[in-house]
């Protein structure tokens, strides 16, 4: 009798948990998005000089496939502020490996509706959300920091990320998360503003990371190092009924830290593009792009790496449906280096659909 008196009240108590589990867990058909694209294409990339002429390697035509998929919702609780959330996954790729949920912004966070928003989780920079803007659709080639050593991060894990909502045409962001995981002491400070009025929109952004490693595309001393850096991107936009243009600036700064006090590298790049939609379904893009050498500074010397990128790209896109294009893209660029220059010529085919 006693035993079976243990069951019963061992199986209530496991009823008891399931139940409990199921009230708390709100449908949630009414509030997640499945969202994503389906973006495949052909293309011959540029090869810049040390491709060519260092690694011996001949342009290829490959193959790209960058169809993702996430899913978000949101929540009103009974007892506090909308809750937002997000998983999303990265670009299948060759093999699929890379396209796990949680591999690019996947977060948890509150909407304060007129209050903003905040997050935390995987999300961009607020630095790089500007840059990302001015890159997209492969028109950003020579707009990078990539040659002074690693200036910036992209999206990062354990990040709060503060946004504003919109006052009057004006917004910003916060953003405060560790840097490099394993390293103790680094993280990544950045903030964001934007500004419309009429045609016109004005974007700054700033980022500051402290105990970040440098890649090894920076000077010697430098390279593979514990750095801090800075990074600032501006620009503006200029939306008409039918065309646009915008122009924007990156600037980057790497300096040692600790017995590499004294060392630095910074070099800075621009970006001018405009487009067209006069034509029914179309849209035209033309951009130039370029960055600078890169200039040094030890305690002993100071001068200039020779190390730059400039490119125009240009895209003809034609709308099949609400949410799906087809599209052609070409890049003219030219990479210098010390040891010398080489020009190439990419090109890109492909249809993307968006749900």
């Amino acid at each position: 009798m006693d035993k079976m008196f243990k069951r019963t009240l061992i199986g209530a108590a496991v009823a008891s948990v399931a139940f409990s589990g199921s009230a708390l867990a709100k449908p949630a058909t009414d509030t997640v998005d499945l969202y994503g694209q389906v973006a495949i294409s052909i293309a011959q990339n540029v090869l810049s000089y040390k491709d060519k002429e260092v690694d011996k390697k001949e342009q290829t035509i490959g193959m790209d496939n960058e169809s993702r998929m996430g899913i978000r919702g949101s929540v009103d609780f009974e007892r506090g502020p909308k809750f937002i959330w997000q998983l999303e996954g990265g670009d299948v790729g060759d093999d699929g490996s890379g396209s796990g949920l949680g591999v690019r912004d996947t977060y948890g966070g509150f909407d304060f509706a007129e209050g903003g928003t905040l997050k935390f989780g995987r999300q961009l920079t607020p630095l790089f959300e500007i840059v990302d803007g001015y890159t997209g659709q492969s028109s950003g080639t020579g707009f990078t920091m990539g040659n002074t050593g690693n200036v910036n991060y992209e999206r990062q894990p354990n990040m709060f990320r503060y946004d504003s909502a919109d006052l009057s045409g004006f917004s910003f962001d916060l953003a405060l998360g560790r840097g490099d995981e394993g390293t103790k002491g680094s993280n990544v400070y950045g903030l964001g503003a934007q500004y419309r009025i009429g045609v016109a929109t004005f974007k700054v952004g700033y980022e500051y990371n402290n105990e970040k490693k440098a890649n090894d595309k920076t000077i010697p001393s430098l390279a593979g190092k514990t750095i801090k850096s800075n990074a600032l991107v501006a620009g503006v936009n200029l939306d008409f009924d039918n065309f646009g243009a915008h122009l924007a600036y990156l600037a980057g700064e790497i300096e040692g830290q600790k017995d590499l006090s004294g060392h630095s590298a910074e070099a800075d790049a621009i970006k001018v593009g405009a487009y067209f939609t006069g034509v029914e379904n179309w849209t035209f893009n033309l951009n130039y792009g370029a960055n600078s050498d890169v200039d040094f500074e030890t305690p002993t010397a100071s001068g200039k790496v020779i190390n730059n990128t400039s490119a125009w790209t240009g895209q003809a896109m034609y709308s099949i449906d609400p949410a799906a294009v087809v599209y052609a893209r070409v890049v003219a660029a030219k990479n210098e280096v010390a040891a010398g220059s080489h020009s190439d010529f990419g090109w890109r085919l492909g249809v993307e659909y968006y749900f």
